[in-house]
């Protein structure tokens, strides 16, 4: 079976055309508007979003405690933001949108400082107050507007850090397919749905090593020069190991959350990733799902292209088809999650 499905899955590779967050529209009011003034009094400075405090009329009969959330640290980094510019005592001005359920909860856009400078936290805002202040948080990298103009200075392999470029078709937001389940697998999901507890998105709970390349911050390619390959996704610290050669008869494939075996090699310029993932709900020993990547330089050296295919008879009637690019961006980076929630 497992000749079968390679054999397959290479064809559609090869011959074949080259993970969520809050819904914060059920949570804040996006069409709204809040501005305080106060001091800030705590900061938590972690993904999945930052937190910060602020009290308002500090020692008065109308002192009222503020907690705001923004984007997350993966995203102001890239922008320009650091914890640095950020200490508890300082008096600010915040603004951002109301809560729909409380009224000393915000989803913080900007934020002025005493200096003058404005602090713009969503990627997507203008300043609001440019004629009293200097800005500080730009979006341009994370929307494509940073390139490497030399090509003498971009990659020459797959092995680099690798950029989402926000708002991008296939490359934000990618990785979606529609799915062709066998009736098995839909029966699967149905009963798995009813018996499951919510999934809380915004918690710290492990994510899946595929999932991770669907986020929208960065991933690194590394050669190990040892026989493997490392994938490392910034997105919740997702490192998966890639043992350079064919796939063994009988890989050994944990039977638990994110088990796998990866096995890869180069295509011409292309590097082939072959991985049996473990995935709950098998009959008779098929507990395995098989996953083809491809990994690919484009021409002018500025993006990688990425195709996924997942080969599951047992679930899936049909091959599920999934396609990703990254940009280069000189001078990004692979940084720790730190995800505290």
């Amino acid at each position: 079976m497992k000749a079968i499905l390679l054999a397959v899955g290479l064809t559609l590779i090869l011959v074949g055309p080259a993970s969520a967050h809050h819904n914060w529209a059920a949570i804040y009011d996006v069409q709204g508007d809040i501005e305080i003034e106060g001091v800030i009094s705590s900061i938590e400075f972690v993904n999945p979003h930052i937190r910060i405090g602020f009290t308002v009329g500090a020692g008065t009969p109308n002192e009222k405690i503020y907690t705001t959330e923004s984007n997350s640290v993966a995203s102001l980094t890239r922008m320009g933001v650091t914890e640095e510019l950020l200490a508890v005592g300082t008096p600010v001005r915040v603004a951002g949108y109301p809560s729909r359920t409380r009224d000393d909860d915000i989803f913080m856009n900007h934020l002025l400082l005493p200096s003058g400078q404005e602090i713009v936290f969503l990627r997507t805002a203008e300043a609001r107050w440019p004629g009293e202040s200097s800005r500080i948080g730009s979006a341009a990298a994370l929307h494509g507007g940073v390139v490497e103009e030399s090509f003498s200075k971009r990659p020459t392999s797959v092995f680099a850090v690798w950029s989402t470029i926000y708002g991008a078709e296939g490359s934000h937001q990618a990785l979606g397919a529609e799915v062709n389940w066998t009736e098995y697998g839909e029966n699967y999901h149905e009963q798995a749905r009813q018996n499951e507890a919510p999934v809380d998105i915004s918690s710290c709970s492990p994510r899946g090593l595929l999932a991770a390349l669907g986020a929208p911050y960065p991933i690194q390619l590394i050669d190990n020069k040892d026989g493997t390959l490392t994938i490392h996704a910034e997105f919740y610290d997702s490192i998966r190991t890639v043992h350079m050669g064919d796939m063994p008869e009988n890989p050994v494939v944990p039977h638990e959350f994110n088990g796998h075996y990866s096995a890869g090699r180069f295509v011409g310029d292309t590097l082939v990733v072959d991985s049996l993932f473990y995935r709950e709900g098998g009959i008779e020993g098929d507990d395995y799902e098989q996953i083809l990547e491809t990994f690919t330089l484009s021409a002018d050296h500025n993006q990688l292209q990425y195709s996924r295919t997942t080969i599951d008879p047992l679930f899936r009637s049909l091959p599920t088809m999934q396609k990703k690019w990254w940009q280069y961006v000189p001078g990004s980076f692979v940084q720790p999650y730190n995800c505290n929630y």
